[in-house]
């Protein structure tokens, strides 16, 4: 009882950055992922899926992180107060928004390819695997709510896992070294993330007095952009391409404001 509205939020809650990172960045390569096979270019092909893959796993990393370490004050912005049981929800379903922003682009690969049955049979192996373990943490277990977001948080990763043993399978160069390396890089500079913003909460602890949206939002403001910033630059330190168009960027606005 009372678990229904918290779970659907926290649901509802860790799709926004899949949308924003995973649906709209797949959305916009499509065609040129199609294009490329249309060419019989399967070198570019996986040259642009690389590209695309790199720049959603280094935008998904930190969100996940952020995400996780700024809960409540999500839940907070959501339902005045805040809900134990949702940031808890929501907690575990920050695990699943990496692969399922990853998700939208492996499906689309294989859409590129003309195939559509392929995620369409692993979609519904998950579906069945996502039934087992929701049934199993919540019945077995007793983990209640907590179960089945462990259940989708641990079927978005099997699902990419799988999708990506049948792509490889097609493009041996998929993940070459370049593209492991780079990975790992993301991983450590996320890693430097997830400490500054913890220390960042700890700093700018959420109390019980804090009700209002004027007392939160300036102290959710200083932790993210504080980890962003970090996350930033070492990616700069790194040497991670993705981090360039967002720095370029930055520079132009600064000088252009400096010159006006």
């Amino acid at each position: 009882a009372g678990t229904i509205s918290p779970y659907q939020q926290a649901l509802t809650l860790h799709m926004v950055p899949v949308t924003l990172i995973g649906v709209s960045i797949s959305t916009a390569a499509f065609p040129k992922l199609t294009e490329r096979l249309a060419q019989n270019r399967t070198d570019l092909f996986c040259q642009e899926l690389q590209t695309v893959l790199r720049v959603i796993i280094w935008l998904a990393l930190p969100t996940v992180v952020i995400a996780y370490f700024t809960r409540g004050y999500l839940i907070h912005f959501v339902k005045n107060g805040g809900e134990p049981l949702m940031a808890g929800i929501f907690g575990i379903l920050t695990l699943a928004i990496l692969f399922r922003s990853i998700y939208h682009i492996a499906a689309r690969s294989f859409y590129a390819q003309k195939d559509t049955k392929t995620p369409l049979y692993i979609s519904l192996f998950t579906i069945g695997l996502n039934i087992v373990l929701a049934v199993y943490f919540t019945m077995t277990l007793k983990l209640g709510a907590y179960g089945l977001a462990w259940a989708q948080s641990i079927v978005a990763m099997v699902e990419v896992i799988i999708l990506f043993v049948f792509m490889k399978r097609r493009i041996k160069r998929l993940f070459d070294m370049d593209f492991v390396h780079a990975v790992i890089q993301m991983f450590s500079a996320t890693g430097f993330v997830a400490m500054v913003t913890y220390f960042m909460v700890l700093l700018f602890p959420l109390r019980a007095e804090d009700q209002s949206f004027f007392a939160i939002f300036p102290k959710f403001i200083i932790i993210t952009s504080t980890a962003a910033l970090t996350y930033l630059a070492f990616s700069k330190i790194l040497g991670l391409p993705e981090v360039e168009p967002i720095l370029n960027r930055a520079k132009t606005i600064l000088l252009g404001g400096v010159g006006r």
